[in-house]
């Protein structure tokens, strides 16, 4: 199997490539049977693509082929993950393998740049422990990498704000016993900080919480 035939099969596993075009890409792959099994390799070469149910199963089938082969979880990864902290120890499967490379450090706490030691694919990571407890994974290209490397971060976590709203994409905020906890006060104050305009309203929706608890959030110290 190649480089690409086993990103093009795992594309389909994350629901990152259309059914049909998929289909079509299969069927002119000649060499594929072996490493896929009898099995495998006429259900996904007979397989209606229009349904959904069959196209749910094919995933999983193909799914458990593929992971039996792997020595790292990047390959299962969407391009645009979320992986909650603590979610079933899936966390500690996910990171196993990755490991921290480099910090943007200042204001940017929750960015950094990691790399697998098993496959090397490189991943940009937002680390959101205050409103979603959650890790945001970018693949990155190695040329992207390599701009991080001489500080030309993307800007798709660059602010906190943007971050959080790529957590309402994935989840929605944890729900805090004290409406007055220090994680919503500082996260309430750093919106602020970085964005001068922004309204309690945008806050409120960013942290889950009412526009009257992120009014107060704003007056509280500790921000």
């Amino acid at each position: 199997m190649t480089a690409e035939q086993h990103a093009r099969l795992w594309a389909f596993v994350r629901g990152e490539s259309d059914e049909i075009s998929f289909e079509r890409w299969f069927l002119a792959q000649d060499d594929l049977e072996v490493p896929l099994g009898g099995g495998l390799h006429w259900n996904l070469a007979s397989a209606d693509y229009r349904d959904r149910d069959v196209v749910w199963e094919l995933r999983n089938s193909l799914a458990q082929r593929l992971e039996a082969h792997e020595k790292c979880k990047c390959a299962s990864i969407p391009d645009l993950a979320a992986i909650p902290m603590g979610g079933g120890g899936l966390d500690e499967r996910v990171f196993a393998t990755i490991e921290n490379v480099r910090d943007h450090g200042g204001d940017l706490w929750w960015l950094h740049l990691s790399k697998c030691s098993a496959c090397g694919q490189h991943w940009m990571i937002a680390q959101e422990e205050r409103i979603f407890d959650e890790y945001f994974l970018r693949r990155v290209s190695k040329e992207t990498a390599k701009g991080i490397l001489e500080h030309a971060w993307p800007d798709e976590f660059i602010t906190y704000e943007r971050v959080l709203k790529i957590g309402h994409i994935f989840a929605t905020p944890c729900v805090f016993v004290d409406p007055m906890s220090g994680s919503l006060i500082w996260s309430a104050h750093d919106l602020q900080k970085a964005r001068p305009e922004i309204t309690v309203d945008e806050i409120a929706r960013l942290l889950g919480v009412t526009p009257m608890n992120a009014k107060h959030l704003l007056q509280a110290k500790g921000g």
